[in-house]
């Protein structure tokens, strides 16, 4: 048996980490268990975007939600990087949303909400973009308050800071089963034995539904998301984006260029067709991207739900809490979910996570 904690976290991805490193600030007993190695599966996978409004065509709890996250970032950022001595990569670049007039149009509700958002004509495009934008785009919107981090550093920060404070994390340890005894659930069993714990978060991000048992299904599933990344050498300053791929540059003069989303269970595979799509779609958005070094292709396997929005929460079975389902936006939404859920875990507060609680899914119960 291994030794058990007050908080189990069940994966160690961005959710994971940046939760149990909220708990243990908060003087809490946690312990983090990951199937294979922290931040390696879909955390690692993505390309950093922290976009609360780039996407957001319409008012929802959800952008409320991403805008506090986003708020949250630079001074999260520069916590991080004092406590470990390491680099997150936070870079204020804004984003430009290129595209045609009837389509940016749903994106201006947000000056109406007082949201900081430009529309910008072609000679502002070039100027924005550094001349890499399409001669032939002559309508674009930017978002300056939208940003990026590079998402493989803020893991290691935050494995880092785990480190620091004594947190223990425990890989190649997979979960096979939720302890429910009375209702309750008591721990978990996984492949190294059992663990005993007061209460119990599934951050298990694609993999979150693990336990046929449970007398609920959690709705999650497998989104395969593929990244190619290019090497250029001239300047990129912000986020590109059309309505087919978005360019999102790091500091060291990379280009990510992003993603796919495709139901293909759990094939964590890149493929050619998926290759071809992006790099046709960056070439027309970025016409100078075509000289560009191909340098590196991966995928990741996002938690997807069924009405694309996160599950936050307690979840019908007491002392089992629910952290997944961030789709896409994990890395966006770290800071703002660790916040809320251990304030539910500890009872410092009742943070309105009603939008995103389990059981608008308790219908979802399983065949038996």
């Amino acid at each position: 048996m291994i030794a058990g904690a007050d908080v189990a976290v069940v994966g160690g991805g961005v959710i994971g980490l940046a939760l149990a490193r909220e708990l243990s600030s908060r003087g809490v007993e946690v312990l983090v268990l990951e199937r294979g190695l922290t931040g390696e599966e879909a955390s690692s996978a993505a390309a950093g975007l922290l976009t609360a409004q780039w996407e957001a065509s319409a008012h929802s709890p959800f952008f409320d939600f991403a805008l506090r996250s986003r708020e949250l970032y630079p001074s999260w950022a520069e916590a991080l990087e004092e406590e470990t001595g390491l680099a997150v990569g936070w870079r204020p670049t804004g984003v430009l949303q290129c595209g045609r007039a009837d389509f940016l149009e749903k994106f201006l509700w947000q000056l109406d909400a007082g949201q900081p958002v430009e529309r910008i004509d072609s000679a502002e495009i070039r100027r924005r973009s550094a001349g890499r934008v399409a001669p032939d785009v002559t309508d674009a919107l930017f978002f300056p308050r939208d940003s990026v981090v590079n998402n493989r550093l803020l893991l290691r920060a935050l494995r880092r800071s785990l480190e620091i404070r004594g947190v223990r994390i425990l890989e190649g340890m997979a979960v096979t089963r939720f302890l429910v005894e009375g209702g309750t659930c008591r721990g978990v069993e996984t492949s190294g034995g059992t663990v005993a714990a007061t209460r119990v978060v599934d951050a298990a991000g694609a993999w979150a539904d693990l336990d046929p048992n449970l007398p609920f299904a959690i709705p999650v599933e497998p989104i395969r998301g593929q990244i190619v990344e290019l090497a250029d050498d001239g300047p990129f300053p912000t986020v590109l984006s059309s309505e087919d791929v978005y360019l999102v540059p790091r500091s060291d003069g990379r280009v990510l260029v992003g993603a796919t989303a495709e139901r293909a269970g759990f094939r964590k595979e890149v493929t050619a067709s998926g290759v071809a799509t992006l790099l046709s779609a960056a070439v027309a958005l970025a016409p100078s991207l075509a000289s560009a070094r191909l340098s590196n292709a991966w995928a990741g396997l996002r938690p997807g739900t069924p009405d694309g929005l996160p599950i936050l929460g307690e979840s019908p079975v007491a002392g089992l809490y629910l952290a997944t389902g961030h789709f896409r936006n994990g890395i966006l939404l770290a800071p703002i979910t660790a916040l809320r859920l251990a304030d539910l875990l500890t009872g410092a507060g009742a943070p309105d996570l009603a939008p995103f609680a389990p059981e608008r899914f308790v219908e979802s119960v399983r065949a038996r």
